[in-house]
């Protein structure tokens, strides 16, 4: 249960704060009181390919939201898994914490919650319950994770897994194919899945992905799939432009690496047969 805790702990990184609710020994930074109609969760953080952090951090900056929470606690630890903080261009430290925005939309409201971080193997179950205690007093309904999946095709193709959903047809309708198994490690799939438990909806939407490193086009069909899911317009024009600049250096790179492996070739063949 939360239980406010006043202003007693108040770092010079937290602003606008409203009041700070306690959940065990996680902090909760409240800078906005609000409650949700029928509210969506749409939680995207660190994973392979950065698809869902991605996905959520460009919905974020495109629609120009308002950050409403940020939660702190022992679980939450650098990308390394050591206790630290991170520290920006002005000097200034802060610690690692999940963020939460507010859309509010014509029928339904979204929170979007999104972190540089995911919680340390041993704390993703409390993290969940408190994410889960918190979203359900702020009126929430619904969890939707976003993230990546592993393939080894290079076509991006966009599946889905449900926890608890009425919507199965709705969501291939938009083109989505059921995932046919496996595993989802971390809390992309731990949430929504909690979730469903505690009578909310859970789904997990995963944009596939060849290689861990940030994939922005997979990034690309997820959005274009939930924004619709969710009914918000959304510009992908400047997520456009980051990926023909990605394509760009891509190319640029392989013409490199071809004019090396001519003349490492060239060279090669300019020896004689006895050498080694």
């Amino acid at each position: 249960m939360g239980v406010e805790a006043g202003k007693k702990f108040n770092p010079r990184w937290i602003t606008r704060l409203v009041k700070t609710l306690e959940y065990g020994s996680y902090k909760l930074f409240l800078y906005k009181e609000f409650k949700t109609r029928e509210g969506i969760l749409v939680q995207g953080l660190p994973g392979i390919g950065l698809v869902g952090k991605i996905a959520v951090d460009y919905l974020v900056s495109t629609l120009k939201l308002e950050k409403v929470a940020e939660l702190i606690g022992p679980g939450l630890l650098l990308p390394v898994g050591n206790a630290g903080v991170f520290v920006d261009q002005t000097g200034q430290m802060q610690l690692p914490s999940y963020k939460f925005y507010l859309f509010q939309g014509a029928s339904r409201d979204i929170v979007f919650l999104t972190s540089e971080v995911q919680p340390a193997v041993w704390a993703q179950y409390e993290v969940a319950e408190v994410v889960l205690e918190f979203f359900r007093s702020v009126g929430g309904s619904s969890v939707i994770s976003l993230c990546g999946t592993s393939s080894e095709t290079p076509e991006i193709e966009v599946v889905y897994a449900v926890a608890k959903s009425m919507r199965l047809g709705e969501l291939e309708s938009l083109g989505l194919r059921r995932s046919i198994g496996g595993t989802i490690t971390g809390a992309c799939g731990l949430l929504p899945t909690l979730a469903s438990l505690n009578g909310l909806e859970g789904i997990v939407i995963m944009g596939s992905t060849t290689t861990p490193e940030p994939n922005f086009e997979s990034s690309r069909e997820v959005i274009r799939i939930v924004s619709k899911l969710l009914g918000i317009e959304i510009s992908l024009e400047s997520l456009d432009k980051m990926i023909e600049e990605e394509r760009a250096k891509r190319r640029e790179l392989e013409r490199e690496l071809s004019g090396v492996e001519e003349k490492v070739r060239e060279k090669s063949e300019g020896l004689p047969s006895w050498y080694v």
